[in-house]
């Protein structure tokens, strides 16, 4: 999944050109500088924490939702890891038949399985890390079974495990880049004052 690029975040000003207009209707006491220059920073900040304010929130929530929407094709990174855990865990269960039970990778296996499913869909990062885990653990124990002789149900299963592991770094690649350009965005000035007003934080990165 192609992750949108996102907007870079500029604070312009095509509203200071009303401002001047706003200036010369003034009221003749507020047409005194010190008055008008007062009135034209006041309406500045509420410009520029609206409308940036606005924008800046939008990126954030792209963001957030990039773990869960779809492309055109109907995937996901919450769903391809999903599909990963899946043949992990077949792969587990079809290892079961060739490897004695206290096999130490089929122990470890299990426990990442475990690990994953333990886990809130709504900690992507945490999601994401404890994939690579289980990942790792299946391959591990694919090597083992295979020494013990395999079979082809557990070649099978291991192909489409590492087919959808390749798309998944591929989609976490996208996914940090995003993540990484938006950071860099909301942590200058004034963005991280703006931020901090609308609840636009840090975006949480995918570990490796």
């Amino acid at each position: 999944m192609q992750l949108e690029q996102q907007e870079s975040f500029t604070i312009s000003g095509p509203q200071l050109e009303v401002f001047g207009q706003v200036e010369t209707k003034l009221p003749a006491p507020a047409k005194k500088r010190s008055t008008a220059s007062v009135f034209l920073v006041v309406l500045a900040l509420l410009s520029v924490f609206g409308i940036g304010g606005a924008k800046l929130k939008g990126q954030y929530t792209a963001v957030q939702a990039a773990y869960t929407q779809q492309d055109r094709h109907g995937n996901s990174i919450q769903n391809d890891l999903s599909a990963s855990a899946d043949y992990a865990a077949s792969l587990i269960r079809q290892c079961e038949t060739v490897l004695p039970a206290d096999t130490l990778s089929l122990t470890e296996a299990r426990q990442a399985l475990a690990d994953w499913n333990a886990l809130d869909s709504a900690d992507p990062a945490a999601q994401y890390t404890a994939n690579l885990r289980l990942y790792n653990a299946a391959d591990a124990l694919h090597a083992d079974a295979s020494r013990a002789g395999g079979s082809p149900a557990i070649e099978d299963l291991y192909d489409s495990l590492v087919s959808v592991q390749s798309i998944i770094d591929r989609e976490g690649a996208d996914y940090n880049t995003t993540a990484e350009r938006y950071n860099a965005t909301v942590s200058a000035f004034p963005a991280n004052v703006i931020g901090a007003v609308w609840g636009a934080g840090q975006a949480e990165q995918f570990g490796n």
